[in-house]
């Protein structure tokens, strides 16, 4: 095993554009003192609708085919040498895995950001992976039944700017991410109900509810400026995809960072990470947001009671590097 403290060198085969999972993943790890690869540019398949499409063809037709990515991966892996070739919610065949250890790649490892639904094809059912890290406790079940050694592993947040940012705060609702059907029926319904609504992040697509797209500010932020909006709220709104089951997404623990105030739809995961009530608000219903809105309009004092909590909380148990600190004591590398 590398004496602690030694440095690795790891390979993240995916573009890191800001504030992604792969940004901050790569800069914890090189703030840990590790040597770390990214890739360059976006995949093709990474660029935009056409292209994903035109690549998803082309892997349907000629599926033996290694895709853009799997031939950097490998590309790279003969000139950079690493240790460990790291992937975020990235997927690679079992013939892939099978040449980085031929060529001396000591851990081919997963950690899986997503909802496991959003997998394309075999997704990380290949041999040849060392660990799967996933967000998911029943696929964790589902591949440990089938021989994979998966374990469960939630997302982070960053300390260096998920933290609060000491902006002023308004009275609204603040709505990060993208705008999916299930996120625009549950803003349409706080829309009817009077909520004064912050929207952030990649516009609404075309088909997208008129009124929301009518207010929503145009503006996808990152880092800092993410922060202050979720800080700079009256509370931040965390819903998931009809596909995410019991799992958390990033800004669960973004949120918290921040010093936002998370309402956060109502999982049993939860509990596993922050204490309901205290550090984070639960809701199952549009009646329990607006009632914490209500709440925390009127009694401010409770309102940062609960933000500070969160925030003591995620960065005290939930950075990064509490998670590459577990991965990488997991799969010691000789």
């Amino acid at each position: 095993m590398k004496a602690p403290g030694r440095s690795l060198r790891v390979l993240i085969p995916y573009f890191a554009g800001e504030d992604t999972f792969q940004d901050n993943v790569a800069y914890t790890l090189r703030k840990m003192g590790h040597n770390v690869m990214t890739a360059p540019h976006r995949f093709r398949r990474n660029r935009g609708k056409v292209q994903r499409i035109v690549s998803d063809l082309a892997a349907s037709i000629y599926p033996q085919r290694w895709e853009e990515y799997e031939t950097y991966t490998v590309a790279t892996a003969r000139s950079f040498n690493p240790d460990m070739v790291l992937c975020l919610t990235q997927a690679l065949r079992s013939e892939v895995l099978d040449e980085l250890h031929r060529l001396g790649v000591a851990r081919c490892v997963a950690w899986w950001g997503d909802s496991p639904a959003n997998m394309r094809g075999m997704g990380l059912l290949a041999d040849g992976w060392d660990a799967i890290f996933i967000k998911d406790a029943a696929a964790v079940h589902k591949m440990q039944a089938v021989g994979l050694n998966a374990a469960l592993l939630h997302e982070a947040m960053n300390p260096d700017w998920h933290a609060p940012q000491g902006v002023a705060r308004d009275g609204t609702l603040a709505v990060i991410g993208n705008y999916y059907g299930y996120r625009q029926f549950l803003i349409k319904r706080l829309l009817d109900a009077g909520v004064e609504l912050g929207l952030y992040g990649y516009s609404p697509p075309r088909w997208g509810d008129p009124r929301i797209k009518a207010i929503h500010n145009g503006r996808y932020v990152t880092r800092a400026e993410k922060s202050a909006a979720f800080e700079g709220a009256l509370a931040s709104l965390n819903c998931t995809a009809m596909s995410e089951n019991d799992s958390l997404n990033c800004r669960a623990f973004e949120i918290c960072g921040a010093g936002g105030l998370q309402l956060i739809e109502d999982k049993p995961s939860i509990a596993q990470c922050f204490e309901p009530g205290s550090e984070v608000l639960t809701y199952s219903s549009v009646e329990d947001i607006l009632g914490y809105l209500d709440k925390a309009s009127n009694n401010p004092d409770w309102a940062n009671g609960i933000r500070d909590a969160g925030r003591r909380r995620a960065h005290a148990e939930h950075t990064y590097a509490h998670r590459l600190t577990h991965i990488l004591k997991e799969v010691e590398i000789e």
